[in-house]
């Protein structure tokens, strides 16, 4: 299988989990699978995803693939979560914030078409810098997630 290819990298969010002294820096990866620069739509808000507070007080990392429509409006629809590890949150919390979505046409010369796409969605925490943790999360996008 042809190795996934970053499409759009975030920036790094530092999460501080209340329950304990020390920080934790997480990073939200995002990996178009299939990427092609035929794509109709980009992301209107390209800010870095932010790290559930959920899954980082339970300290729980992974990644999860969903398929989705872009409507002829720009809205996201029909998510589906392909795959989800280590557990069904990771996929679950991933729908919800790829749900509240808006995406912008690329070229106002295009016809604005539904379009289908899937993700990848890598959450990572740990090391000790906020560049520890991206250079992990990175890392973690070339494993399967499978």
């Amino acid at each position: 299988m042809k190795r996934l290819v970053t499409l759009i990298v975030f920036a790094l969010m530092i999460v501080s989990i209340s329950s304990s002294a020390k920080k934790f820096y997480a990073d939200v990866q995002v990996t178009d699978i299939n990427p092609t620069s035929k794509f109709t739509w980009e992301r209107e808000n390209k800010n870095t995803p932010k790290y559930p507070i959920e899954l980082a007080r339970s300290g729980i990392r992974g990644c999860a693939i969903l398929s989705f429509d872009i409507s002829d409006s720009g809205k996201t629809e029909n998510v589906e979560i392909i795959n989800s590890i280590p557990n069904k949150s990771i996929g679950k919390y991933s729908r919800r914030m790829l749900k509240k979505w808006k995406w912008l046409p690329v070229s106002s010369e295009d016809s604005f078409t539904v379009e289908k796409r899937t993700l990848r969605l890598d959450f990572c925490m740990g090391g000790e810098s906020t560049e520890r943790s991206q250079k992990d999360c990175i890392q973690q996008t070339k494993l399967a997630c499978s």
